[in-house]
């Protein structure tokens, strides 16, 4: 039942833009076009949504993907079940689209309308340029959004609460002051999967429902393009394997899910917290698959051996650059022993865990030759998968300090695969003929097409997603 100061709060993600799948959770919550094949859920506010049931309030989760309904529909099934808040997620490339819905609810419905995500985070000005909202959530959401909640159900104004920007009647953008880091996670409850669609989010190649797991927050390496450490922070905060496994058992033996995506910046940072959550896995006997994102330097063998036995099926590894000066600068120097990334990629294969190598394309100083490095190591690594991303200067990151100067960047074009601009070695053009040549290059080498062909619906997978990569937004 509904107390004196419960309210009814809707939390939104609204429909990507007809041309590509968003999902607005990766690149530290910027966003990013994908294969339309892959559907997360929106942890980030299934997490909110837990913290406000705990307040007793009435929640909603509105995700317009899983539903399968475009703008038009979405405002209708909101506007049905007549919300006191709204909370809608948001991303750079459809903010746009983001912002125009958020309005529509806002003059429609009469009641307080919040966005959050990290380019509103960083660009938070100029988010109210036509009062498309009353506030943006700054950082870290869950209880920020919490305290506007407590601020609705007492029929007060949002001044004051941390964390937040809003615009006061004479046009004056208050920036609230920044709301510190939730410092013990395992206070927070677990994510309010209840709420969600569950068995409608998908990964590809992955047979039945798939959810994501976020076991620990922030990253100190800092690299010039990471909108992770921009969300999350400079330094590690971990979930107890304790309470992880507890997510994990709720995941399998109440929502029936067993394959999980685990969310970290860099999973495998803390090898013994791993190793006791792969322990836990074992020990409850969990019918579960999963698979994370980590950096070669913090994966050995009896590690990545305890982790095949425990049900991890892929890695996802962040190689960016195989040139030791654009590692230094931009990468956090994450990989600069490329025999130790040759093992850790052979060592995987060997345990029957797939891998995936992320690299990056465009760096402000990188030129035809450092993208040679990186091709090379990534054949000699030889991943079951790669992907080639355009460096993009996401608001906020040092990159974005360091080539913004005076310049606009046009937020819809922030995909991960369309090139901003150039640098004084490569045109944008030729950044995105490189991605195109790096592709190729990787997936026709005679080895890796017969490797390939074992597998034809996953291949065809791939070249259509590889026809789908520089698609723009109308």
């Amino acid at each position: 039942m509904w107390g004196p100061s419960s309210v009814k709060i809707v939390l939104v993600s609204p429909p990507s833009p007809p041309e590509f799948r968003v999902s607005r959770g990766l690149m530290g919550g910027f966003g990013m076009a994908v294969n339309p094949g892959l559907l997360y859920p929106p942890i980030e506010l299934a997490h909110v949504a837990s913290v406000l049931e705990a307040e007793g309030h009435a929640v909603v989760i509105h995700d317009s993907d899983a539903l399968g309904q475009d703008a038009t529909r979405t405002a209708a099934a909101i506007e049905a079940h007549a919300p006191q808040f709204i909370a809608l997620d948001s991303s750079s490339t459809s903010l746009d689209r983001d912002l125009a819905l958020a309005r529509q609810l806002r003059q429609r419905l009469r009641v307080p309308v919040a966005i959050l995500g990290s380019q509103v985070t960083f660009t938070p000005g100029e988010i109210f340029a036509q009062d498309n909202v009353d506030c943006v959530v700054r950082g870290e959401p869950e209880h920020t959004v919490r305290d506007l909640a407590r601020r609705v159900a007492a029929g007060e104004g949002f001044a004051g609460v941390e964390g937040i920007s809003w615009k006061r009647a004479d046009g004056e953008i208050v920036h609230e002051a920044e709301r510190e880091k939730i410092k013990n996670l395992d206070e927070l409850p677990l994510p309010a999967r209840h709420l969600l669609a569950n068995q409608r989010y998908r990964f590809p190649g992955v047979e039945g429902a798939i959810t994501t797991v976020k076991s620990s927050r922030g990253c100190p390496l800092d690299c010039s393009f990471c909108g992770y450490t921009l969300a999350q922070g400079l330094r590690f905060r971990f979930r107890s394997p304790e309470n992880v496994l507890r997510e994990l058992v709720d995941i399998v033996r109440v929502h029936g899910i067993h394959h999980v995506v685990f969310r970290d910046p860099i999973f495998t940072t803390r090898k013994e917290r791993v190793h006791a959550i792969c322990d836990g896995i074992l020990a409850e006997k969990l019918e579960l698959e999963w698979q994370c994102e980590t950096a070669v330097k913090v994966l050995d063998r009896a590690l990545l051996e305890k982790m095949a036995r425990a049900g991890c099926v892929h890695i996802s590894l962040g190689v960016e650059s195989g040139n030791e000066v654009i590692q230094r600068k931009h990468c956090g120097a994450k990989l600069l022993d490329h025999e130790q990334a040759v093992r850790v990629f052979r060592d995987a294969r060997e345990l029957g865990i797939e891998t995936r190598a992320f690299c990056m394309i465009g760096f402000p100083e990188e030129t035809p030759a450092m993208v040679e490095d990186t091709l090379r190591l990534v054949e000699r690594c030889d991943p079951d998968q790669v992907q080639f991303c355009a460096v993009t200067a996401y608001p906020g990151t040092p990159l974005y300090k360091m080539l913004k100067g005076e310049r606009d960047f046009d937020y819809a074009t922030m995909t991960g695969f369309q090139a901003l601009e150039g640098n004084e070695f490569m045109s944008a053009a030729e950044i995105e003929a490189k991605i195109r040549e790096a592709y190729r290059r990787f997936y026709r080498r005679p080895s890796r097409l017969m490797r390939e062909l074992v597998h034809p619906l996953r291949l065809a997978g791939k070249v259509a997603r590889y026809f789908t990569l520089f698609r723009k937004r109308a």
